[in-house]
């Protein structure tokens, strides 16, 4: 049974060596020959401790290792939409090409999600055709925020009527949570609530500022099992229903509607009444297999047990495991 993984990411080593010699934020601190800390306002943001974050060989033992038999990678935070505009357009067709070149080598077994200077809408989108037509990319990873700005402020509209068009499957993934200082001043771990939060957010107010019901066809994955959206449905509802006119909200259908219809979850949980409440509200048709690789919460090497541990029939299992993927990113080789 093959097993696609859709949520994973791969820091070029260029942009490690970057951010390790840069002031302010973000930046990287090096701990070991292997391991290092990123940092974004004095907090910890993410960790490497497996070469394979950094090196596609090592990584290519991991996936052998683990029985995953094809990853579609990203960049994860801290991106390139945290530097300076210019900085930052240079540096998205860097990780670009540097993604292609690893996808050219481990060609059928590695392909990318397009990283853009969202910074810059107007070079995000001419970043966003090149790397579609030039480098194949299968989909487009957009964070949570904008350093600060919600990704459902107008001036984004361009990026995802692109990617309409162009039929790319929008990855919401965490960037430094707009919580960061309620997280420390709460002495918790951003990966904790502050990522979950922030996701959920995000793509809720995509679905209440009408990104969804405006642009109909856009398919939108929610990483961590869509964040709290899931388990939250009746009250996103409700709130919806309570608060539109506050908020000046308008929308055809309920909330929930647009996301069982737009939105793909992937399985990074390991809790199986989470992953349930997840299939009773999405079915099994919109849930992706990811792992998070290479990060110290995420879970490659239990990932595909877990699923099929769920008890589900084979044809629902083949679907998370990698048939949904295979459908959405067009690997058309594969069905």
């Amino acid at each position: 049974m093959k097993a696609i993984d859709i949520h994973n990411h791969l820091y070029p080593k260029e942009w490690m060596d970057y951010l390790e010699g840069r002031k302010g934020s973000p930046t990287l601190k090096r701990i070991g020959p292997t391991n290092m800390v990123f940092y974004y306002k004095g907090a910890r943001l993410a960790t490497v401790n497996r070469a394979g974050h950094y090196d596609p060989e090592e990584r290519m033992k991991d996936l052998d290792e683990y029985g995953i038999d094809l990853q579609i990678m990203s960049l994860t935070t801290p991106s390139v939409e945290l530097i300076p505009a210019k900085e930052g357009v240079v540096w998205a067709k860097k990780v670009n090409d540097y993604l292609a070149t690893v996808c050219e080598k481990y060609r059928g077994r590695l392909y990318a999600y397009a990283t853009l200077p969202l910074q810059d809408v107007k070079e995000s989108v001419k970043e966003l055709e090149r790397a579609y037509k030039e480098l194949g990319v299968k989909g487009v990873i957009i964070f949570s925020n904008i350093k600060g700005m919600p990704i459902y402020s107008p001036k984004f509209l361009p990026i995802y009527e692109a990617a309409e068009a162009y039929e790319m499957p929008l990855f919401i993934h965490p960037a430094p949570p707009v919580t960061t200082d309620a997280m420390k001043k709460a002495s918790m771990p951003l990966p904790l609530f502050g990522f979950i939060l922030d996701t959920t957010m995000a793509v809720t107010g995509l679905i209440f500022h009408g990104i969804l019901e405006s642009f109909p066809q856009l398919k939108i994955i929610h990483a961590h099992l869509g964040g709290v959206f899931p388990y939250l449905v009746g009250r996103i509802d409700d709130s919806f229903k309570s608060y539109s006119k506050d908020h000046g909200f308008s929308l055809q259908q309920l909330p929930s509607e647009y996301y069982k219809k737009n939105v793909y979850v992937d399985a990074i949980s390991f809790h199986l009444p989470a992953m349930k409440c997840a299939l009773e509200f999405l079915g099994p048709d919109h849930i992706l297999m990811g792992t998070d690789y290479a990060h110290p919460i995420g879970g490659p090497e239990r990932v595909v047990g877990f699923i099929k541990d769920l008890g589900l029939p084979e044809e629902d299992t083949e679907k998370i495991l990698w048939k949904n993927a295979a459908r959405l990113f067009k690997l058309d080789h594969l069905v």
